[in-house]
């Protein structure tokens, strides 16, 4: 009586699409066997799940995702005035799966076969886009999804061009991969791209993922002294460990003298990031009343009137319940074709926040649609986006 784990999912698991495992056993030609499968979960078996070996093959496939899935959490969580705001492995599910055998009614109570995965909070691309360079294959985008991304940020904005307005914030998330010593560098320039200062120092992940502050106020309080002003041109970001260095992030100051919105969204990767909305935005309510009638002719004073005693005319419609929906309209400046790629991430996203006075705020992206610049002749305009805030105000109550 043997088990063997034929196929295993890969390293870096996708729980937002299948996770399949297949199994072998030398009884699965047995009358009524079944494959037993169990998923534990932080060392608490979450489920058993019993599967009859597959006609064709004799084999056992398993889906573990639509189980694992339930077990993702909100990680959205920064905090601290420094740079690094968050650091953990909340962005993914580890658990073992433990396959044992069901022969005429009795279940083993060691396990046959057993291994560890982890499943994370990424989905895959559009294969179109997958094929667009000609040297991607479908079996690589499966097993090494986000093999470009690791001890590397967890965007697919473009890092040479982002905006931010100063005092605001900016998140970007970054997947620690070989958990080496890891060194931040920040350096600012000036317009002819010449370094004016620059800071660097050691910082302590204690999970592969990572998510960072880089307002010009964060990054301060790291260096210790005002590397950042409002005058700066630009500033450049990025880490190095024992293996190498990851991608440069590049923020210019957002000049615009629109007030503007910054949202932070999960992006395709699992990782959050931060963009900020220069133009004219604008917030709107709509209203669900609920109202019953009265009659035109009231007794006032002994006497059938219109109006009551202190000259009122009579309601006829009474509004007892009003229900304020608020909504938000934000529109972008100018966008290359990276960034529109990249902010139908946002339109996609299924957890975004408004950021309003160093309050998260969540958004209902409304906007169901965006087209995205597929060739380089493409125009690209401003992004316009409608959203709501899921949050009801009550007018007084009648």
């Amino acid at each position: 009586m043997a088990i063997t784990i034929v196929t295993s999912p890969p390293a870096d698991s996708c729980l937002n699409d299948d996770i399949w495992v297949t199994a072998s056993s030398t009884n699965a030609g047995t009358t009524n066997f079944k494959f037993v499968f169990d998923i534990v979960v932080g060392g608490t078996t979450v489920s058993r799940s019993k599967v009859f070996p597959n006609p064709s093959d004799s084999y056992g496939y398993f889906n573990t995702a639509p189980i694992i899935r339930n077990y993702i959490t909100n990680y959205f969580e920064p905090s601290g005035s420094s740079i690094l705001v968050e650091s953990n492995d909340k962005w993914a599910v580890a658990y073992q799966l433990q396959i044992r055998e069901e022969v005429s009614g009795g279940i083993n109570v060691l396990p046959d076969a057993s291994a560890s995965y982890s499943g994370k909070n990424f989905y895959y691309p559009l294969y179109a886009d997958l094929y667009s360079s000609g040297s991607v294959t479908l079996a690589n985008v499966y097993n090494n999804a986000l093999e470009q991304y690791t001890d590397d940020f967890l965007t697919e904005r473009d890092l040479t061009n982002a905006q931010n307005k100063f005092g605001n914030k900016f998140f970007i998330s970054y997947y620690r991969y070989e958990g080496l010593g890891e060194t931040a560098y920040v350096r600012t320039l000036d317009s002819a791209g010449n370094v004016v200062a620059s800071h660097n120092a050691s910082i302590s992940l204690s999970g592969s993922f990572s998510m960072f502050n880089l307002s010009a106020s964060a990054i301060n309080t790291w260096a210790g002294s005002t590397l950042i002003t409002e005058n700066t041109y630009a500033y450049e970001f990025y880490i190095t460990n024992g293996v190498g260095n990851s991608r440069v992030l590049r923020i210019y100051h957002d000049c615009s003298k629109n007030g503007g919105n910054t949202v932070h969204f999960l992006n395709r990767l699992g990782g959050y990031d931060s963009f900020f909305f220069g133009l004219v935005n604008r917030n709107s309510v709509s209203n669900e009343k609920q109202f019953y009638r009265k009659a035109d002719w009231q007794r006032t004073n002994g006497a059938m009137r219109t109006y009551d005693s202190y000259n009122k005319y009579n309601e006829t419609k009474v509004a007892f319940s009003i229900s304020q929906n608020n909504k938000i309209s934000l529109e972008s400046d100018w966008v290359n074709q990276i960034d529109y790629a990249w902010l139908g991430q946002l339109v996609n996203s299924s957890s975004v926040y408004l950021d309003v006075q160093n309050m998260y705020i969540p958004l209902y992206i409304t906007t169901d649609n965006h087209e995205y610049k597929l060739l380089n002749v493409d125009k690209v305009f401003n992004l316009k986006i409608e959203a709501e805030i899921p949050k009801t105000i009550n007018s007084q109550f009648r």
